[in-house]
């Protein structure tokens, strides 16, 4: 555990060095497993097809492990303050191990639906504990760089995740994609029993808030459930129906004795809400290059299939870069760039609104670029106030607010573009005026959104943090 006498900012290095060396790699293991799974799955899914049947079931693959994955997000601080760090990241590794062997054992469709199932609960236990160890190993003045780290891991997950998923589909043994991952659970289990502790603030005992994670469960499986044969009327019930479950989660959550999340995540108005606000916003609305980028570059810029998915890569390392450019900024530059950042993700959504329908090419990729920059400058230096305010009280819970607004919010995102792109015509074969319509609408139509994640942003950067650490 970090040493509270030694708060500064580590360098590059240092994260590497002899001190630190273990924890880093274990919380970039366990970025990367949960990342490197989710782009390895997209990739063999062809070849899963091929061999064992259930194309129509097939999008439920990655639509339950979404949902899993996030109601085990949800839960993982919670999980924490009951049993300690060291437990919660077992359990979470064992979950994702057997799950990921069961896919590659899996002889029907149905069986790997469960299977991912599994896997989904073992990553997202794993992932929002990953994100707590952050603040069990390293200076406060170095978690923003750590979150910048942790960006870093998204990116080479998102340059890596489709070679490795190719390689095997190449070789034409897709099982071995997800047998390969068992090895790497087995050394950031070594990992773990190495270096993690459970410290004094973990508690015991209290009833478990079943019902509000099934509410959070039901609204990422009603919003994962739009775009699978659904007629756009039905899309938009779905959605309404998701967002009234998830605001009954919310509410029921302001007002228990026994939170899941820190005590302060639905209150906008503090700097912690408006943090959790801010990554829930702004991953809902910028969710449309990953959902339909590679679409309309093949269709509307002739870009090729293999090019197109790496092109869209650039809102991910153009995050990367941003977050680890700016992670060293002191208090006050840091809160200018929380204020800057989400405004230069605006300018980068009209900008693809404005050049991706028609081009001239170089300036829609470029406005993706700046999009996924401003999201890096502001992303690290948000989850550092938001850790900071969320106290000792709340030190176990807060490693679960990050990771489940950003699930959340691309669940949500990723419906509203699929429901205007409905309404706008984008079916069957469509002509090239629909696709360049839909190309400007689903970035113009969460423009709101990305408003929103300003707001946010602009009060947690302006909030005093009470003094509670």
């Amino acid at each position: 555990m970090t040493d509270d006498q030694d708060d500064r900012l580590l360098r590059w290095g240092e994260l590497l060095g002899p001190h630190y060396r273990v924890a880093t790699v274990m919380i970039g293991l366990g970025i990367l497993l949960n990342a490197v799974n989710f782009f390895v799955f997209s990739s063999l899914a062809p070849s899963v097809v091929r061999d064992i049947g259930g194309l129509e079931l097939l999008p439920w693959a990655t639509t339950l492990y979404v949902v899993s994955s996030i109601v085990s997000t949800a839960a993982g601080g919670l999980v924490r303050s009951r049993i300690g760090a060291r437990k919660a990241l077992t359990i979470a590794i064992f979950g994702f191990a057997a799950g990921s062997a069961a896919v590659g054992f899996a002889p029907t469709m149905p069986w790997l639906l469960a299977a991912r199932v599994l896997q989904g609960l073992g990553s997202g236990l794993l992932i929002a504990n990953s994100h707590g160890l952050i603040r069990d190993f390293y200076p406060p003045k170095s978690w923003a760089r750590l979150f910048a780290a942790v960006s870093g891991a998204w990116g080479i997950a998102a340059l890596s995740g489709p070679l490795i998923g190719g390689i095997f589909a190449e070789l034409e043994d897709w099982r071995w994609g997800f047998f390969a991952m068992v090895p790497v659970c087995a050394v950031f289990l070594v990992l773990v029993v190495r270096t993690v502790r459970d410290g004094e603030h973990e508690t015991k005992g209290g009833l478990t808030p079943v019902f509000r994670l099934a509410l959070i469960g039901l609204a990422a499986l009603l919003v994962g459930a739009t775009g699978k044969g659904a007629h756009a009327q039905e899309e938009i019930g779905l959605t309404v129906a998701a967002v009234i479950a998830l605001a009954a989660a919310v509410i029921w959550e302001r007002r228990s004795s026994t939170p899941i999340f820190p005590r302060d995540m639905f209150r906008p108005t503090t700097p912690l809400g408006a943090g959790a606000c801010f990554f829930f916003f702004v991953s809902m609305g910028t969710v449309a290059t990953g959902v339909y980028g590679p679409y309309f570059l093949q269709l509307l810029h002739d870009v090729p299939p293999l090019v197109a998915g790496y092109t869209v890569t650039v809102q991910s390392l153009s995050w990367t870069a941003a977050a680890i450019l700016f992670s060293g900024l002191a208090a006050g530059r840091a809160r200018t760039a929380i204020c800057i950042g989400p405004m230069l993700t605006a300018a980068g959504c009209l900008g693809t609104a404005l050049f991706l329908p028609q081009g001239p090419l170089p300036l829609a990729i470029a406005s993706i670029a700046v999009l996924g920059f401003g999201i890096g400058t502001a992303w690290g230096h948000v989850a550092k106030r938001v850790f900071d305010a969320a106290g000792d009280a709340d030190r176990d819970r807060v490693g679960s607010t990050l990771p489940t607004m950003q699930s959340l919010g691309l669940a949500f995102g990723a419906a509203a573009v699929g429901v205007v792109g409905d309404r706008v015509g984008l079916s069957g074969t469509p002509d090239t005026a629909v696709i360049e319509a839909a190309a400007r609408w689903t970035y113009l139509a969460l423009l709101p959104a990305v408003g929103l994640a300003i707001l946010g942003a602009l009060v947690n950067a302006l909030r005093s943090i009470p003094e509670h650490r």
